[in-house]
């Protein structure tokens, strides 16, 4: 690889349109990638000979020395790096160009993940908004852990994922709003007429969980350790809707996010703790680039948000 690469130089451009439109910027773009001018010849798509001679005929008509040359190695000087670092970045441009226009030709789709508790609320309320702009839009959705979500974002089968906490920082973000976590119990629970409860209260109770997978349980067992114990877990699910029927049939106690599902068996309960709530919002990749039908959802969400506060907020009543 060419040390004189630069850290933040675009992604590489692969033979395609931009090699046949604008074949020196494909050809300049391959040998900062690579200073091997075979390899470099077919990744912008040309033969070793033909891109041997057209690197000399740059710097003839250019009349500035672009190479130093070790047999089929050649190393960038300081010019042939700021201009192949221009090229790159041009062809970059370019292909951002074109992928624009191929959207535009093919029908708009938008694969968005999503948690199930923020489903039939947040996310129902963002998807009719965007469809009132953009009704000929085709969104596929998956619901899942956020651990999961976040995999499948960074792997490209998702464009745009509505999870909470906050991930890191190697996704942008726009904040949504604010979900609590209450402690699910039935109707008839002891702890069931309380304003809020302090967890410790409830440290002798059975609970059910989702599993370890799940942000929330790994937020519910902080909440339980920062009440000072460890919960018995009698039932392990992965979707909160079958945990709240566990809990209205009387089998044990929960921790889960507030929604706005209504089973008059049981009661969410406040906890008393302030850090029973999670930030939720709207989360991309960062390292990938966000197409416009994307950008457009979350422009969206913004700006219904700013236009009704509170309206992603899931709190406690």
């Amino acid at each position: 690889m060419n040390e004189n690469r630069e850290a933040s130089s675009p992604a590489d451009v692969p033979p395609g349109p931009v090699a046949r439109l604008a074949p020196a910027l494909a050809q300049l773009a391959a040998l900062l990638a690579d200073t091997n001018v075979t390899r470099a010849a077919a990744a912008s798509g040309v033969s070793q000979p033909t891109l041997s001679r057209t690197m000399a005929r740059w710097e003839r008509d250019l009349g500035i020395v672009l190479f130093s040359r070790v047999g089929r190695e050649i190393s960038l000087t300081p010019d042939g790096v700021a201009l192949a670092t221009a090229a790159t970045r041009a062809a970059t441009f370019l292909e951002s160009a074109l992928e624009d226009l191929r959207s535009e030709a093919r029908p708009q789709s938008l694969a968005l993940g999503f948690l199930r508790s923020l489903g039939p609320t947040i996310v129902g309320e963002l998807v009719s908004s965007f469809h009132a702009q953009a009704p000929g839009v085709l969104v596929g959705h998956r619901e899942g852990a956020s651990s999961e979500l976040l995999d499948d974002l960074e792997a490209g089968r998702l464009d745009i994922v509505v999870v909470g906490p906050r991930p890191a920082a190697r996704y942008g973000w726009l904040r949504l709003g604010r979900q609590t976590l209450s402690l699910v119990v039935p109707a008839h629970h002891r702890l069931a007429g309380l304003d809020a409860v302090d967890l410790a209260d409830a440290a002798e109770e059975s609970f059910l969980s989702l599993d370890s997978r799940y942000s929330t349980r790994q937020q519910a067992d902080a909440l339980c350790h920062e009440a000072g114990f460890v919960p018995r877990i009698l039932l392990e699910a992965d979707d909160a809707r079958t945990v709240r029927d566990y809990v209205a049939g009387g089998l044990g106690i929960a921790i889960l996010p507030t929604d706005t599902s209504v089973n008059p068996r049981v009661v969410n309960v406040p906890i008393a703790s302030p850090n029973a709530s999670r930030e939720i919002g709207i989360a991309w990749d960062l390292h990938r680039r966000l197409g416009p039908v994307g950008a457009s959802f979350r422009d969206n969400a913004e700006e219904l948000v700013a236009r009704y506060p509170g309206v992603a907020d899931l709190l406690d009543s």
